[in-house]
């Protein structure tokens, strides 16, 4: 009965129609340029997957991009010897967007996150390579957000 019930549930899954709500064929926009401010590993990450936007074929609205961002990494809190517990992430991006040299819109999104110190510093490095990835996506799936509503 359980493999029965397991069966269907993925079939009526797989079968939803389920798609992004980001997905790069329902933008009416194209990005004609980005531009890097400070050349720093946050805002390449962030230029390329914006590139996919970058297109041959005309929109209705085209763009032009200033990014700028910045990362921190924060102790948050600390035990009693002075040792670090907790820290904080921190990655900030400046926005500018453009349409036919005219500045529309300036943005700035910051997202944050907390997490624990771990003995392993290989580990810890990992983990914070992790939650910049994250924290990236989560600007890029805003900025796009807002480049669709202009």
């Amino acid at each position: 009965m359980k493999k029965i019930i397991l069966i269907l549930s993925l079939l009526f899954l797989t079968n939803c129609g389920f798609e992004s709500v980001l997905s790069i064929k329902d933008a009416n926009f194209k990005i004609n340029k980005i531009e890097v401010m400070i050349n720093d590993n946050i805002s390449s990450k962030i230029k390329k997957r914006l590139q996919i936007y970058v297109k041959k074929d005309p929109q209705p609205k085209t763009y032009n991009l200033k990014l700028n961002s910045k990362s921190d990494i924060k102790v948050s809190s600390k035990d009693t010897k002075g040792d670090p517990l907790t820290y904080e992430m921190i990655i900030q991006t400046d926005l500018e967007i453009f349409s036919k040299d005219n500045l529309i819109k300036k943005k700035v999104y910051k997202k944050s996150f907390n997490y624990n110190n771990q003995s392993n510093k290989f580990n810890l490095k990992q983990y914070e390579k992790n939650i910049e990835k994250n924290l990236v996506n989560q600007i890029v799936e805003n900025i796009i957000i807002n480049l669709l509503s202009i």
